[in-house]
């Protein structure tokens, strides 16, 4: 287990852990959305693996089933399932996240399991229903989800779910939240210890390997993180929201022309990592709790004001110099809020990018133009 195989994991989507985990005989679930509740996948000895699309390089398979209307990212993914790179998962957990995402049940119940060679009639597939506003039913709703799932986790791979299980997994993935956030606090320094890109690689690792293994090389790359020397020549201090960017080389653009990406609230970053789950109390209303409550994507449509608040936290306390917002092709959730983002953002006098982009990098001159021409802006 070295550093430097931990943070490769960004590059492809199945790795070396995995394929030792399923040596072991051991079950691997993969999900979509950072609302997916993985302490009760990791109190059941199963391995929560976020889907990825990083090794797609088109979308002609899922072009097949899915319109070129949706999400280019949702149709990557299918498109490496149809390939076969998600052979390894043993099932798959979906949820209402958006409409794109959520077609992924019914694609993977009708076009995938039981019809593509090495998905067999036994994979586990999962749906939960999430609300859309947050209340006291919402929650009463969502605890109901979660207690399904569990029942149809044990029942499906045949485990027991204990509540002693479930208190250790919350403990697991508290720790695993507390290092990254942690990590992050040296990426707001005056002189921060590391960029957006290498922060980005750490939090996708997080989400495809092993917990344990996770907060072990967490533990050690904060510890060498203390001794390593700030990084100063940059022009612009940077936060970046909007749609999913599970791919480095996006970070890498807006860094390699002088822009340095200093926080961030995306579901691969601080969203998923900022709030932890309460340890006292019944664990399964505690995981509701956490999930429900979290810091919110544009999906819960009550909760603009609460976003903005913790925006405007994030920027104050990276001392960020301006935002850039980005929305993948057909995502009306990320394009709505940035550009609510957008006019708040103006009235605060803070500059805002606002970048439509498909999910594959490919036109990376336009992206180039588009980042030295806001660092210039802000300088």
């Amino acid at each position: 287990m070295s550093f430097e195989s931990f943070i490769k994991v960004n590059k492809t989507i199945s790795n070396s852990y995995v394929e030792e985990w399923k040596k072991q005989g051991k079950k691997i679930v993969g999900y979509y959305c950072s609302y997916i509740p993985e302490e009760i996948l990791v109190s059941g000895g199963i391995l929560p693996f976020r889907m990825r699309s990083v090794e797609a390089e088109g979308t002609s398979r899922a072009d097949t089933i899915l319109s070129r209307f949706n999400c280019s990212f949702v149709r990557a993914s299918l498109d490496l399932a149809m390939q076969g790179k998600y052979n390894f998962l043993d099932g798959l957990v979906v949820m209402n996240s958006c409409d794109h995402a959520r077609r992924m049940y019914d694609i993977w119940k009708y076009k995938i399991i039981g019809k593509l060679e090495g998905i067999e009639e036994n994979f586990g597939l999962f749906f939960i229903s999430l609300p859309h506003i947050i209340t006291e039913r919402g929650y009463n709703w969502l605890l109901e989800e979660f207690t399904f799932f569990k029942e149809n986790l044990e029942k499906t791979y045949n485990i027991t779910i204990s509540e002693e299980n479930l208190k250790t997994a919350i403990k697991t993935l508290n720790e695993n939240r507390k290092l990254l956030k942690e990590i992050h606090k040296f990426r707001i320094l005056d002189k921060p210890k590391l960029n957006g890109v290498e922060a980005l690689k750490l939090n996708i690792a997080t989400t495809a390997t092993p917990k344990e293994i996770s907060n072990q090389v967490l533990s050690s790359y904060l510890q060498s993180l203390k001794d390593r020397e700030g990084i100063s020549d940059y022009r612009a201090r940077l936060l970046i929201t909007g749609s999913l960017i599970d791919d480095p080389t996006f970070l890498k653009i807006i860094e390699d022309v002088g822009g340095l990406v200093v926080s961030d609230l995306l579901c691969f970053g601080v969203r998923n990592f900022w709030d932890l789950t309460p340890e006292t109390g019944d664990p399964l209303e505690s995981i509701t709790k956490r999930y429900y409550e979290k810091i919110s994507c544009p999906r819960m449509m009550d909760d603009h004001d609460r976003r903005f608040k913790f925006l405007q936290e994030l920027i104050k306390e990276a001392k960020v110099d301006g935002v850039i917002g980005t929305r993948i092709e057909f995502c009306d959730l990320n394009g709505c809020e940035c550009m609510l983002y957008e006019h708040e953002l103006e009235d605060l006098n803070i500059p805002m990018l606002s970048l439509d982009r498909d999910y594959f990098v490919g036109d990376k001159g336009r992206f180039k133009t588009r980042f030295e021409a806001f660092i210039e802006q802000i300088e």
